[in-house]
């Protein structure tokens, strides 16, 4: 048994704690003070977040709560699993409270372990931070304390910062997780691995009208990705690839990751989506104002392009995505993104990268 803090009580977060009780850790779900309300609710349930569908239980947590220091005070590994928008807010509180030895994952990591990496640094802590690829699961928390599991992914890939320290988080992790860990070659590869970006970012703007349209919920994976759509992310599926190629990296395309993850069946990216029952039942956004384009535009595929650039690699499909984002959202996710200064990463050529994320 583990000492475990899932930080972030939203869909994933919930999914986690909960998972991880019926696994039979001990576990502390944190969530923002900001939030304080799903806190509230799953301790007025007797802290039991209760789990249906592909996973059937109800998990019991030692406690529930938005006090950083409680939270964090005896937790031997912490999930991070919000959204890479609330990175800055969370971390603000609870930096200052991890000890030195603990590990820290981010799920999915979406490039932040960088300032992370450096934030403990110039804290004077000794913590290991590293991230996976994507949550493992496709879910919905359909009130705070009952989340309804979609589909839980086959693998998740796994990389420390720096990913020498790699074995460290493998014995932490072990036993302390829902599915297969498959190593990462540094966090690069798994930030990259992650495609959030594809499977979003160009649905939802190709969407935007029946989307802002309001008279009708639609299935966002499913009937929101006709062939034409498809064709746009598996163009902008291959810069992200071909930038992973000029770190060194051989990363899996969209199309491959969902085989993989969920073991369906296809001719190409549009056949495995719709055959792929955990997308099936998954409405779309009633806005543009929504995590798919929030949390992917500026951590995933800000950065994606930011490298791509730097490694002389050309994304002219993710540029324009992000450019039409940024006018149809009215955000600037190229000033608010992961860039190579706020990563730590500016002055560096790619020979350089690849010695820092491996250690």
């Amino acid at each position: 048994m583990s000492r475990i803090t899932v930080m972030s009580a939203g869909n994933g977060g919930q999914a986690l704690a909960g998972d991880l009780a019926l696994r039979g850790h001990d576990v502390t779900l944190y969530e923002h003070p900001l939030f304080e309300s799903k806190i509230t609710a799953i301790r007025e349930r007797g802290n039991i977040i209760e789990l249906e569908n592909k996973i059937v239980g109800k998990g019991l947590l030692r406690k529930a709560t938005t006090d950083a220091a409680e939270a964090l005070a005896e937790a031997e590994l912490v999930y991070f699993t919000a959204p890479s928008t609330a990175q800055k807010a969370f971390f603000e509180l609870a930096t200052s409270h991890f000890r030195d030895g603990q590990v820290l994952v981010l799920s999915p990591g979406n490039f932040g372990t960088f300032a992370l990496h450096r934030a403990f640094l110039h804290a004077g802590k000794q913590v290991l931070v590293a991230e996976t690829d994507n949550l493992p699961y496709a879910c919905v928390a359909r009130e705070p304390g009952r989340v309804d599991i979609k589909g839980v992914k086959k693998s998740v890939t796994l990389a420390a910062l720096p990913n020498s320290e790699y074995a460290r988080v493998e014995a932490a992790v072990k036993g302390a997780f829902c599915t297969t860990v498959v190593r990462g070659e540094n966090v690069i590869h798994t930030s990259l691995t992650n495609t959030n970006s594809i499977a979003h970012c160009g649905p939802m703007l190709m969407n935007a009208g029946r989307i802002e349209n309001g008279k009708g919920t639609f299935r966002f994976y499913t009937e929101g990705m006709p062939p034409s759509v498809c064709r746009v992310m598996e163009t902008a599926d291959r810069e992200r690839v071909a930038v992973g190629a000029a770190f060194g990296l051989e990363l899996p395309s969209t199309f491959e990751t969902i085989k993989a993850q969920y073991g369906v069946e296809g001719r190409d990216l549009y056949e495995v989506i719709q055959a792929n029952p955990a997308f099936g039942g998954i409405d779309a956004p009633s806005t543009l104002n929504h995590r798919f384009l929030a949390e992917d535009t500026p951590f995933s595929m800000v950065p994606a392009a930011a490298l791509g650039r730097l490694a002389g690699v050309p994304t002219p499909v993710t540029d324009a995505l992000v450019a039409l984002l940024c006018v149809a959202t009215g955000e600037d996710f190229l000033s608010s993104g992961q860039g190579l200064e706020s990563m730590g990463l500016a002055g560096m050529g790619v020979e350089e990268i690849k010695r820092f994320v491996l250690g």
